[in-house]
């Protein structure tokens, strides 16, 4: 598993995960977002997980809420670029706190357990396009 991004850095983390997937098959790829706990949404952070490539890509959490507007827009953006390059497969997994700790350190077994968490991406968060 390939690991990009820094923690907390959501502007970063993105560029390096469109980076990772320069070249990559878009429609063929599925990305999940995956949070530390349930619920809560309004101030959670999430990493992001894509498979379909060679190796799976993980970024470290830093999209979403908990980085303030800056996170949000970066996960917007993030999704908007899935959409444009024609991925549907799109996904959201809560996994313990500690798991995604363990996952984000290269815990290549839990990604079993977030392939088992997970559920479609909510409609509200689906960009169009």
């Amino acid at each position: 598993m390939r690991i990009v991004g820094s923690t907390g850095r959501p502007e970063a983390s993105k560029d390096a995960l469109l980076k990772a997937l320069k070249g990559a098959h878009w429609p063929r790829l599925s990305l999940t977002l995956v949070a530390p706990g349930q619920g809560a949404r309004h101030q959670t952070g999430y990493a992001a997980l894509v498979l379909g490539t060679a190796e799976p890509v993980l970024t470290r959490v830093a999209f979403g809420p908990a980085f303030g507007e800056a996170g949000q827009r970066a996960l917007a953006e993030l999704l908007d670029a899935f959409a444009k390059h024609g991925a549907r497969r799109l996904f959201e997994a809560a996994l313990s706190p500690g798991e995604l700790a363990a996952l984000t350190e290269g815990e290549t077994a839990l990604l079993a357990r977030v392939a088992a968490a997970k559920n479609p991406l909510s409609p509200e968060r689906v960009p169009v396009g």
